[in-house]
């Protein structure tokens, strides 16, 4: 009998819920939606107006369905590639939302990417921000938008191999003798008509400024290193796109300042 009366009550619950859905969804749009309780009373009256067999033949194929998701959701991963679109679409919704708010009440600027990691999942990469400023910063120091960013981040994250990382690091020092060449063309340039062998970061005043009278103006990063010792393409990115806008530049004293100096 104890059997039984969990089957029972497992077929109610079940009737309440679909009872709940259907006189909700018939409501139109902006009406406030009643809670359980201010129904409960004429569920239970139709529920107990049906016989068994209709109980069954009401809530059979909801309890199918129903051990179907408990059992798919004892697993972590979703193997079933529409119930993960439909899982990531909804939650990534509610996480915008409260992001959003977040925004709204602090004015905290987020940045948000989602990419998939599984090849038979088809969720698109996803990409949300507070605002054009979010925008604005990543396409200047990165010099791609954000769009694009997140399509590299799922190719990366899908092909999970070697030569995935191997291509960002040659990037990586690509952009490094990129940025070291731009900086000391800059260099000679305004050293002239006397010639520097090369650009010298450590000591620079000994080296550089005390010998050519030149000073480095709005240097972007907290240290002032060589191109070749940083790690971060963020930064990298930023010192290269400062060098190549104008905003830092090699600017060489007058007579008078360099005595003064």
């Amino acid at each position: 009998g104890n059997k039984k009366h969990t089957r029972q009550t497992s077929r109610w619950n079940v009737f309440v819920s679909k009872e709940m859905k259907l006189r909700n969804d018939a409501l139109p749009l902006g009406v406030p939606r009643p809670k359980v309780n201010d129904l409960i009373t004429d569920i239970r009256d139709v529920w107990k107006a049906m016989s068994k067999e209709e109980q069954a033949e009401a809530t059979e194929d909801e309890l199918v369905r129903l051990a179907e998701v408990k059992d798919m959701k004892k697993t972590a991963v979703h193997h079933v590639s529409l119930n993960a679109f439909h899982d990531a679409r909804a939650t990534l919704a509610s996480v915008q939302g409260q992001m959003e708010a977040l925004h709204n009440r602090t004015g905290l600027e987020i940045l948000l990417v989602a990419v998939r990691s599984d090849s038979q999942s088809v969720v698109v990469p996803q990409v949300w921000t507070t605002g054009d400023r979010v925008d604005e910063f990543f396409q200047l120091t990165n010099n791609m938008s954000i769009a694009d960013f997140a399509g590299k981040l799922e190719c990366f994250c899908l092909s999970g191999m070697q030569g995935t990382a191997n291509t960002y690091h040659n990037e990586l020092m690509q952009l490094k003798s990129k940025t070291s060449k731009l900086i000391y063309n800059e260099l000679v340039k305004i050293a002239l008509p006397k010639k520097v062998g090369r650009m010298l970061y450590d000591n620079f005043k000994e080296h550089i400024t005390d010998k050519y009278g030149i000073v480095v103006m709005n240097w972007p990063l907290p240290q002032f290193v060589a191109p070749g010792t940083i790690g971060s393409r963020l930064e990298l990115q930023t010192l290269y796109n400062a060098w190549s806008s104008g905003s830092t530049y090699f600017r060489k004293f007058t007579r008078d300042e360099l005595e003064i100096w």
